[in-house]
């Protein structure tokens, strides 16, 4: 017997989450699907949860324990008697209607090889963070090729717990059975490091036909402390994913309008994946230069693409507080980059911005008082320009806040790094927390914060820049006055 569409749900050890994410399948106003519940081995009452709901839909596979997250997904394609494939997780929750909108386009447009919606962003306990991720705006549909190409330049990353697909497309019948019946990692969406392949499955079908991002916020994706993104390599898994994506973009017809791009991006987190590991408070010479010279390999492009030197200006701008030769050749990088107009993200915009002030000699922090005590939010690139520029100010870095588990504990730049909860403890009065993140979700942030911190100035990076003296080099379209 086979089902339009079979709902795979992966689980371990989240009981206190499950019921309500089975719940919310099972009242899906679309109701013809079939639902796998792959429990990974749980050692808690989850299969007490699932025996409880009476649903014929249902067929409850209990995995031997030990098994990775990667063989429950495996596991999924193999076991599936539905046409289309979705695979979501024990944690998040559907709204009513997400289904039924999905194969709804689906029907209109059966050439879609998949569909994935916006997602609003709730904590461990329900409670809404952020009422969507993606900002609000109209559908699209990625014709063949589009999504993987406009991955270069737009922050396309999707909750993969709402992504329709064909799983045939994804990979062959010989490669799922060796892959389900081994345990080998043998899917052509080879993933290579944890977090690496979220992009990758709509990419792959993007490689096949036409894929649909529904902008309404159709799934709660939840926020909690032990989510594997909390663990994640904050550089490779990134990286990986623009290697990939560089591949996958070079079998259509946007290769040469955006490999340059995708090359810029590769030598950005290369340079993310070595500034990351640096314990000392400074930059020392052949560390400049190793960083000149990835600027150099993301850069050869931009004659090509003008716009390929945009995912370098972290680089840019951490070579020019840098100084002497590497600030040079940043400069003339610079000097060659596509002025982002109003429709590029705003970290883009803001980091030209700030290249530019750098080059002038300004600094972010120009206004704080003198030995001013800041913390950053964030142990990433952007974190390490914002620790060189408040250290140029003479402003005091007291630590960086980093939720990723695998950061904490850590001295980097000479600076801690350690949990927000350690705000709640601080003995000492902080001036200034600084938002580092290259996303807009300055809300979120600033409400993880304040569970912590009720009373400490909150600044993003991004509203430093706007709000500093405007450099000599304007926005595409603005006045150089």
């Amino acid at each position: 017997m086979t089902f339009p569409l079979t709902v795979a749900l992966l689980t371990y050890n989240r009981s206190h989450y499950l019921r309500e994410s089975l719940s919310a399948i099972l009242e899906q106003t679309y109701r013809d699907f079939e639902l796998l519940v792959l429990d990974n081995g749980s050692s808690d009452d989850t299969p007490h949860v699932v025996l409880g709901f009476q649903d014929e839909r249902i067929r409850y596979i209990r995995n031997a324990p030990g098994g990775s997250p990667g063989f429950n997904a495996i596991s999924a394609q193999w076991i599936a008697r539905g046409e289309r494939l979705l695979i979501t997780h024990d944690d998040d929750i559907m709204e009513p209607d997400m289904l039924e909108r999905q194969m709804a386009l689906i029907a209109a447009r059966p050439e879609l090889t998949a569909v994935w919606t916006n997602k609003s962003i709730i904590d461990e306990n329900g409670t809404q963070v952020q009422p969507w991720f993606t900002p609000p705006g109209a559908d699209r549909i990625f014709e063949r090729g589009e999504f993987i190409a406009r991955a270069a330049e737009e922050s396309l990353w999707y909750p993969p717990s709402s992504l329709i697909f064909v799983p045939r497309l994804l990979a062959s019948t010989a490669s799922l059975r060796q892959s389900y019946l081994l345990g080998t990692p043998a899917l052509r969406q080879r993933k290579t490091t944890k977090g690496s392949s979220d992009l990758i499955p709509p990419a792959l079908m993007n490689l096949k036909g036409p894929v649909a991002f529904l902008n309404a916020p159709l799934l709660r994706y939840r926020q909690h402390a032990t989510q594997e993104t909390h663990h994640v390599h904050v550089a490779r898994a990134a990286l990986y994913s623009f290697q990939a994506l560089q591949r996958l973009v070079r079998k259509t017809s946007f290769r040469e309008e955006y490999e340059p791009v995708f090359a810029a991006q590769i030598a950005r987190f290369e340079a993310q994946d070595l500034v990351i590991d640096i314990d000392q408070p400074a930059f020392d010479r052949p560390m400049l230069k190793r960083l000149a010279g990835l600027l150099g390999k993301g850069a050869a492009g931009i004659a090509a693409n003008p716009r390929a030197g945009q995912p370098l200006l972290p680089l840019i701008v951490l070579l020019i507080q840098g100084g002497a030769r590497g600030a040079e050749e940043a400069c003339k990088v610079l000097d060659g980059i596509e002025a982002p107009n109003a429709q590029a993200p705003r970290s883009i915009r803001s980091l030209y911005r700030w290249a530019g002030l750098r080059r002038d000699g300004g600094n972010l922090f120009a206004g704080l008082a003198p030995q001013a005590r800041v913390v950053i939010l964030g142990s990433v690139l952007v974190s390490a320009l914002l620790v060189n520029e408040a250290r140029a100010a003479g402003a005091t870095v007291v630590c960086c806040l980093d939720s990723n588990v695998t950061r904490q504990g850590r001295t980097w730049l000479g600076v801690p790094i350690v949990a927000p909860s350690w705000l709640a403890s601080c003995d000492e009065p902080v001036d200034l927390i600084v938002l580092s993140s290259e996303r807009d979700h300055e809300q979120e942030l600033e409400e993880l914060i304040r569970r912590h911190d009720a009373t400490t100035p909150i600044a993003s990076w991004k509203g430093l820049v706007e709000a500093a003296k405007p450099s000599a080099i304007p926005l595409h379209g603005e006045s150089a006055e």
